[in-house]
């Protein structure tokens, strides 16, 4: 009896104890065109043994059950339908995991050829052929640098880097960040990140939004589809994800950067809807105010409520908004004080030595965005989605200098020197319908009307001490229509076509653009795919370029869209089923690029409006030509990695027609991304990540050293424009993550390090008031983030 009773307590531990270890994974499979269940798909874990899977029921849901935490591949299969292969699935000890599928109809292969299952780094979109992949959520947070921002992680990518280190544009082939779309759940956004379009337009030092809200992250970087407009660079497609309709998940997370709070669970369990929200409180402000330098402020709040419905379709309700400021002071000094004795800085000597140190500015920031979105199934083969959306982008930025007074250095007068400010809304509609009209032949159709409004003025003084002069102002309002069409056919299992053409019409553009678009993807082997693209995409600037009012010149707003025809061809080699080689050459001829007339200044460059004085004509154009290649591993057995390279020019023809390099014109650049997780005590994992990058160096302007120390400021040679090469850089990023598995929670240690070598950028020159002399204007920026998360 007591053997018996200690064999029942032993079993009853050991059961336990295997059950506090496993979790369940669950999701839905639907069909990526029409939106219908797809029922009887089954979901197995690679490599298990026994094998451990599962088919999808009525409704195309399925569940896996007691899975012990770690990493698996999945493959997902079901007749009339290409097989899926999801690498990287990561089982936590918080309450298990939901992940959705959408399969593509294939049809019968030809004989002889075999289709094995998609890459997961494939973009999501069907009717992408080059130039397009995805990444998750978790590699946002897993890639070293990346900062839990889809902007950062891009970096890892070839052909794509930062223009600047303390912001996160993004360059891509030689564009500039302001020539790249983002659409956030089927709305297109601009500002979309804190700080945003103050020294670069179209980046900020990190997104508006929490990446524990995101789904997987389309990203194109060149002939991209027609349903893409406004963009003559690349294409963030991000959405956010549904909250979990069955069970109430939270998470924590405090670190040096700042908190992060969200929570996520079921509205109406019956009906299925549900709620996720997220809020971040930044102490990057907290930090500078104590040391007495720079104070960056920010706070934002994001939420998605999804409401499904049979009978009536499926709606959305989104929202994502932030706040930010920076405090910058004049340069203060301290007295010195030495036992009893009382001394004083001269006040005769110059301890300001740059502009900077005399000006004292106060910059506010401001991004919202709320949307609606409806999705409804049409008979059993289209899908027809609509949104309809507001965003709104608030910058003021009141800069002064600071006069001493002449017995002190720290006290003194504060003059106006710089006043700027942009106020924006937007209201858009958009409703695509997606069709697959045969087995072979899928089409996607859609329209996206925005109407636009923009209030913005700035004044700035010439020299430190002179009088402030209006730059520009302009207050506009107008409508941008856009039109587009594009069909996949799938002539044979190994061969497919994809055609289309956008339309796009602009109030203050005196035309109708048309731009087609074709894509050709050919797989002669198993293993092997052969692409090639061709696209002509328009953009227009920023609102406030069209209204833009010079007091001297003045300036017509009927400038035409800029316009880039991008040619690429793509071979994708498969080394092994998780090793990918991919080599691309491109081509990129840009024309209607805006310059500013008797100037070497054009769009192609383009930071900001702000410094803008002249008369804006389309006289500009632009050659962007290179190779990109990349050599990928997926996470298998806790080992993945990427190895890019790229070589290319970014030249452009000013109003004058001389050819000079892109401000954002590297010419090379190398990374290798690199992370390996270990197993701890069969449950907890060890994650050490680091990516090193090695770029070529900024192009710069030379100057006049005479005419500098005559007028007390960098003169530049404005004939030589960007015609010097600055120093090559070396960047490395770290990062390492402990996560401890718990029945029903997991907790992570983490430190993610940026610039671990201390990289300074040159950036440019400035002036050293006290010395007399022009200096290199270095900017160094570095990000430690320790942090620990509890998910529960």
């Amino acid at each position: 009896m007591k053997k018996n009773l200690i064999l029942t307590v032993l079993f009853f531990l050991l059961t336990s104890a295997l059950f506090a270890q496993t979790q369940s994974l669950k999701g839905t499979i639907i069909n990526t065109i029409s939106k219908q269940p797809i029922i009887g798909a089954t979901i197995q874990i690679e490599g298990s043994n026994p094998i451990i899977g599962t088919s999808t029921d009525i409704d195309g849901n399925f569940e896996l059950e007691a899975i012990n935490v770690g990493r698996y591949t999945l493959i997902i299969n079901s007749i009339g339908f290409k097989s899926i292969r999801k690498t990287e699935v990561l089982i936590t000890g918080n309450k298990g995991m939901e992940i959705n599928f959408e399969m593509e109809e294939d049809i019968v292969a030809l004989e002889g050829v075999t289709i094995t299952a998609s890459n997961d780094k494939d973009a999501n979109n069907v009717m992408s052929t080059v130039s397009a992949r995805s990444f998750s959520v978790e590699q946002s947070s897993r890639f070293a640098g990346g900062l839990s921002d889809p902007s950062r992680v891009a970096y890892n990518f070839a052909g794509v880097t930062f223009s600047s280190p303390q912001d996160n544009g993004v360059v891509i082939r030689g564009n500039s960040p302001s020539s790249v779309l983002w659409r956030v759940n089927g709305i297109d956004v601009s500002g979309a990140a804190h700080f945003g379009g103050g020294n670069l337009a179209g980046a900020g030092l990190i997104s508006i939004y929490s990446t524990n809200l995101l789904r997987s992250t389309d990203f194109f970087t060149g002939a991209f589809p027609s349903e893409y407009s406004n963009a003559t660079s690349g294409v963030f497609d991000i959405n956010f994800r549904k909250g979990n309709n069955e069970t109430y998940k939270h998470s924590v997370q405090l670190g040096l950067i700042g908190g992060d709070i969200s929570s996520e669970g079921p509205i109406n369990k019956e009906k299925g809807s549900s709620y996720l929200i997220n809020y971040r409180h930044g102490f990057l402000g907290y930090i500078g105010q104590l040391s007495g330098g720079t104070a960056p402020h920010f706070q934002d709040l994001s939420f998605n409520l999804s409401f499904p419905s049979q009978k009536y379709g499926n709606v959305n309700i989104w929202g994502m908004g932030g706040i930010s400021a920076i405090d910058t002071p004049y340069k203060k000094y301290k007295v010195k004080v030495h036992s009893d004795e009382f001394e004083e800085y001269d006040a005769t000597v110059k301890y300001r030595k740059y502009d900077k140190d005399y000006l004292d500015k106060e910059i506010n920031f401001g991004m919202g965005a709320i949307g609606v979105n409806h999705s409804i199934r049409v008979g059993n083969a289209s899908d027809l989605t609509s949104t309809v959306g507001f965003t709104s982008n608030k910058y003021k930025n009141k800069t002064r200098y600071f006069e001493e007074d002449a017995d002190t250095l720290n006290t003194g007068t504060l003059h106006p020197h710089q006043s700027q400010q942009s106020i924006e809304y937007k209201m858009s509609l958009a409703s695509t319908l997606t069709s697959a009209i045969t087995p072979k032949l899928i089409n996607k159709t859609g329209i996206r009307t925005d109407l636009l409004y923009v209030d913005a003025f700035a004044n700035k003084a010439d020299t430190l001490m002179g009088t402030v002069q209006p730059v520009f102002y302009g207050k506009e309002s107008g409508y941008n229509i856009n039109f587009f069409t594009q069909f996949k056919y799938q002539v044979a299992s190994n061969f497919s076509v994809n055609a289309g053409i956008a339309s796009t019409k602009f109030q203050y553009s005196d035309e109708v653009t048309v731009e087609p678009r074709l894509g050709l993807e050919y797989t002669p082997i198993n293993g092997v795919i052969l692409s090639a693209a061709y696209g002509r995409h328009s953009k227009r600037e920023e609102l406030k370029v069209y209204s833009f009012t010079n007091p001297v010149t003045g300036q017509p707003n009927d400038l035409k869209l800029s316009k880039s025809d991008h040619y690429v061809g793509s071979v994708k080699v498969n080394l092994s089923k998780n090793t990918r080689l991919t080599t691309e050459v491109y081509y990129q001829d840009l024309f209607d690029v805006p310059v500013i007339d008797g100037t070497p200044y054009s769009f192609a460059n383009y930071t900001t409006m702000w410094g803008a004085n002249g008369t804006i004509s389309n006289k500009g154009t632009g050659a962007n030509k290179g190779v990109d290649v990349t050599l990928e591993r997926s996470m298998v057995n806790g080992i993945y990695y990427m190895v890019t390279g790229s070589m290319y020019t970014s030249e452009y023809q000013d109003a004058q027609g001389v050819t000079r390099n892109t401000l954002f014109n590297r010419n090379y650049m190398a990374t290798v991304t690199f992370g390996k997780e270990f197993l701890v005590k069969k449950k907890n994992l060890l994650g050490i990540n680091f990516n090193a990058t090695y770029l070529g160096g900024v192009p710069l302007t030379p100057y006049d050293e005479k005419a500098s120390n005559e007028q007390q400021k960098v003169v530049y040679k404005e004939n030589e424009l960007y015609s010097v090469k600055g120093q090559d850089e070396v960047w490395l990023n770290f990062g390492i993550t402990y996560k401890i598995h718990k029945k029903k929670s997991t907790r992570t240690w983490g430190l993610d390090m940026q610039n671990a070598l201390l990289t300074e950028q040159t950036s440019g020159y400035k002036y050293n008031l006290k010395d007399q002399q022009v200096e290199e204007d270095k900017v160094f920026f570095i990000m430690p983030n320790l942090y620990y998360k509890i998910a529960f």
